[in-house]
């Protein structure tokens, strides 16, 4: 099991009810549970929430898949 200090906890709580939040708020009345959602921006919410240095972003989603996100962020028509 991962050990992190307990203020690295709080962060990743944070971030991980953050999230939550927002993709509740986009579910509306829907049940997470019930939503279809892709894996993708899944992780890439989550390194964000994160803060990780890009670096380490890349790592973790693997390079083809930050640079796709990095497209979407970019282009007009976002997510």
């Amino acid at each position: 099991m991962l050990q992190t200090p307990p203020n690295q906890q709080l962060h990743l709580i944070g971030t991980l009810a953050n999230l939550r939040k927002e993709w509740q708020t986009a579910a509306g009345n829907a049940s997470l549970l019930s939503m279809r959602g892709s894996v993708g921006l899944i992780l890439a919410d989550l390194v964000n929430g994160l803060g990780l240095p890009t670096d380490i972003q890349i790592e973790i989603l693997g390079a083809d898949l930050f640079q796709e996100v990095q497209e979407k962020l970019d282009s007009p028509e976002r997510m």
